[in-house]
């Protein structure tokens, strides 16, 4: 694979490598894909996702047992890493992200409760009720006022990143996995106009880098955060391909648009209850095992890999119903829990046993 050292598709790689530093002027960090992004572009912020950096503290005011993610990024901001950022947003979706917006350094923290039950009779209002609620503390924090045209412009751009976003998953077959990851992670890094001008600066490469690999055992990729592309590497080491990936920051992050023609905190809220279902919101209990079957089927997937990193809850209760579901569709399945997102050799066996279990099937 040959990318253009001066193309827009490796400005994209960049951004994905470095975390999206140096970071842009009025940065805004966030952590969850469900944070409302068009609030944050509305009140004149750049919103930058906090990805969890290299090392393995354990900060005074998080248990030893608490997922990497948390106290890796909580290690961080004690250590002064995002003192450049404008704000920080938290969405409540376990009890852990929701304890360290509670004990996250500097300025009050901003944090939004979507419903955790999404079916749920007034679900979707008391949504939109708290959006309106978030978007004006936003606001005043911002030095600005409410304004429905600049959020209806927010909503115009993100749509229009999501619909790339969208076609770039439909390629995956056909692409180099830490590829597709690197791009759509970087797309949650950049500041978003920027980064909607350079996929499609970019669209050109990768349509040029896609290629049919029949031979590659498909693998539907699920799980929360993966802050690297190590895992999709080794699957293409051991010569398969992630064809599906369901991670909190690979295509779910991007799953569905906002109805530009409804009143915009409506929208943004029906978008919230209508998305791809997450372990950490609760529809119905086939809800989320019968999406990833029909994912699987419909990418061709033979293999599954649920990810569950070590002490996150939501995901390792989730895999239970899900590995099930899968197997009884005929879908090889391996659950691996990883501290961090980078995998090592035991993680390496237990894949390429996964794999050759599939290919002598």
């Amino acid at each position: 694979m040959t990318i253009t050292e001066s193309g827009s598709l490796s400005v994209l790689l960049a951004a994905a490598k470095n975390a999206g530093r140096p970071y842009p002027q009025r940065p805004f960090g966030y952590f969850c894909s469900y944070w409302p992004e068009e609030l944050t572009l509305s009140v004149g912020w750049e919103p930058v996702r906090l990805l969890p950096p290299a090392g393995g503290a354990v900060p005074a005011g998080l248990p030893a047992f608490s997922c990497h993610p948390a106290r890796a990024c909580l290690a961080a901001a004690e250590g002064g890493a995002y003192r450049h950022l404008d704000g920080t947003g938290f969405t409540h979706g376990c009890d852990t992200m929701q304890c360290l917006s509670g004990i996250w350094p500097g300025e009050t923290p901003f944090l939004f409760v979507p419903p955790n039950s999404v079916l749920a009779v007034g679900a979707q209002a008391y949504c939109a009720a708290e959006l309106a609620r978030l978007w004006q503390r936003l606001a005043e924090a911002a030095g600005r006022t409410p304004d429905d045209e600049k959020l209806h412009a927010a909503i115009v751009l993100m749509n229009r990143i999501r619909s790339r976003a969208a076609q770039l998953d439909e390629m995956r077959a056909r692409l180099p996995s830490p590829l597709v990851a690197a791009v759509l992670r970087a797309g949650q890094l950049m500041p978003r106009a920027a980064y909607e001008e350079t996929l499609a600066g970019a669209w050109n490469e990768l349509a040029s880098l896609a290629a049919d690999e029949p031979a590659r055992t498909g693998v539907l990729l699920a799980g929360s955060v993966l802050e690297s592309d190590d895992l999709y590497t080794m699957v293409e080491e051991l010569g398969a391909r992630v064809v599906a990936d369901d991670t909190c920051t690979g295509y779910r992050h991007f799953a569905g648009l906002v109805d530009e023609n409804e009143e915009p905190l409506s929208a943004l809220a029906a978008r919230v209850i209508g998305r791809v279902p997450c372990p950490c919101r609760h529809r119905d209990l086939a809800a989320r095992p019968e999406h990833l079957v029909a994912l699987a089927v419909r990418r061709g997937a033979r293999a599954a890999v649920l990810v569950v990193r070590k002490y996150c809850d939501p995901h390792a209760w989730d895999a239970v119903a899900v590995a099930e579901r899968l197997r009884s569709a005929g879908v090889s399945v391996l659950v691996l829990e990883m501290e961090t997102a980078v995998p090592g050799g035991a993680e390496r066996t237990r894949l390429q046993a996964l794999l050759e279990m599939v290919d002598f099937a």
